[in-house]
């Protein structure tokens, strides 16, 4: 049974993630209101890490994998990701959430390290089609007309991966003090990972 009183063991161990780990929740619920993301009815999918050398890219990967075991290694738009589940999840809005993502660095420098994005899941319509998902979430929160939010279609090149899985990535446009992000997907990474095996 979890014991909820105490730090989770990943957040003991890396006292840098410990000690953000609180005010990058803060700064997910801020980010989602702005939004107009409900985060108690939204499922949370994973969280992602950001670092800015492999060096520390290595030493969150050795303490991830202490608190749980390696999903996934693959190769996402040209840079390694790793996917950690771990085996006691981290309470993160009142959701349990296990699973950790890690990509190593490419070139992009970030401002910050650490804890970066959270990415829920928003799925597909029956027969819908991936731009049509595109209009349809754009649309239900007006995304194209909040003067606060930086929105951002991707789709990540992944290899080996069969599903479409595109992406919309929503930061504040002025966000000196809020570094976060919050992506939406149509497939769970857990639904990725099964379809490359």
């Amino acid at each position: 049974m979890t014991n909820l009183t105490q730090p989770h063991p990943l957040l003991r161990q890396e006292t840098a993630l410990g000690n953000s780990f609180k005010r990058f929740e803060q700064s997910i619920v801020q980010l989602a209101g702005a939004i107009g993301l409900d985060l108690a009815v939204s499922e949370i999918d994973h969280l992602a890490l950001r670092v800015n050398t492999f060096e520390q890219g290595e030493k969150w990967l050795a303490a991830l994998l202490k608190c749980g075991r390696l999903l996934s290694e693959n190769t996402v738009n040209g840079r390694p990701i790793y996917l950690v589940t771990l085996s006691q999840p981290l309470f993160f809005a009142g959701q349990a959430v296990s699973i950790i993502e890690l990509p190593l660095p490419k070139n992009k420098r970030y401002l910050q390290q650490g804890w970066e994005h959270i990415e829920v899941v928003m799925p597909f319509l029956a027969k819908e089609s991936p731009n049509e998902w595109l209009e349809r979430v754009i649309r239900q929160f007006s995304l194209n007309e909040n003067p606060q939010l930086r929105v951002k279609v991707d789709e990540p090149k992944v290899a080996g991966e069969r599903l479409c899985n595109p992406s919309i990535a929503m930061t504040f446009i002025d966000n000196v003090e809020n570094l976060t992000c919050i992506k939406f997907h149509p497939y769970s990474i857990m639904d990725i990972v099964k379809q490359e095996q």
